[in-house]
């Protein structure tokens, strides 16, 4: 469930990087903002695509940010 989960988000952030590529071309002019909006983007993608997989990894070994050990196991002595 949380591959599904992970897909999902990461298609979601994807395509608004894409929006945001689409807009910027329509709007800007001049190469070289072009270039720095480009440069943006691309950073904000990468680094949240990055958190994002380190997230799912961190889920996916069980020490995410987000889980909880439910069961608490004791040894007998």
């Amino acid at each position: 469930m949380i591959t599904l989960k992970f897909l999902g988000t990461w298609l979601k952030i994807t395509g608004l990087a894409v929006l945001a590529f689409i807009v910027q071309a329509v709007f800007l002019t001049g190469p070289l903002w072009h270039l720095i909006a480009t440069l943006a983007i691309a950073l904000v993608y990468l680094g949240l695509s990055t958190a994002l997989w380190r997230e799912w990894a961190a889920i996916r070994r069980g020490d995410g940010a987000y889980s909880y050990q439910y069961i608490h196991f004791t040894r007998d002595e």
